[in-house]
């Protein structure tokens, strides 16, 4: 196990150096340890500022952040966690806070290769959660999130051993709009690598 500092932590996390600042969380850090946000893990092998267990509750107040990352977490909490989970993401999120989140696309070799991947995502996975009145009638949390932003990737953002890949100007060919994004994932046959999604919190 590699020697890490850790910051020692109380529930909920009060972090002084973040008074009066925006508050940035990258929750399911892994190794993205990322400066001038609040790192969260809870794999001890790795550097975060807090480690917790996402099948509890999430060491933060309510109303608590501004931005949020998810890169390839969301996949990894098990269905009978997960909306509870969007909810605990709904309670430390402010209004109007953006949470982006990275995950593996159903159609991609990524998505059943990993025996902890429980979830799969595509264009319209996180719109049940929109907060106006024009919905299909679909509740299952009482989390409200818009969304402001999908992406299709053809090839995964950090693939190591063809780094070049990741880095070719392609993935404009499949975001035109969002039905188009959904005309791609039907005939596309070789199928995406990657899903992004930017949310907006909705609280008033």
């Amino acid at each position: 196990m590699r020697n890490h500092q850790r910051t020692r932590v109380r529930f909920p996390y009060r972090a002084s150096e973040h008074k009066n600042k925006m508050i940035k969380l990258n929750l399911g850090c892994g190794n993205d340890y990322r400066k001038g946000w609040i790192n969260v893990d809870f794999n001890k092998e790795v550097k975060a500022d807090v480690y917790a267990d996402f099948a509890k509750k999430l060491p933060f107040k309510d109303n608590y952040a501004d931005v949020v990352l998810l890169d390839n977490v969301l996949e990894h909490i098990t269905p009978e966690r997960y909306f509870a989970f969007l909810e605990e993401l709904y309670r430390i999120c402010k209004h109007g806070a953006i949470v982006h989140i990275y995950t593996p696309h159903y159609s991609g070799m990524y998505a059943f290769g990993h025996p902890a991947h429980y979830k799969y995502f595509g264009i319209g996975s996180f719109d049940f959660m929109r907060h106006e009145d024009a919905f299909n009638g679909e509740r299952y949390t009482k989390a409200r999130f818009d969304v402001c932003e999908q992406k299709l990737f053809f090839f995964h953002r950090k693939l190591i051993n063809h780094p070049i890949l990741s880095k070719l100007p392609i993935n404009w060919i499949f975001n035109f709009s969002e039905q188009w994004q959904k005309l791609m994932e039907r005939f596309q046959f070789f199928g995406f690598d990657e899903s992004y999604f930017k949310l907006r919190a909705w609280k008033k």
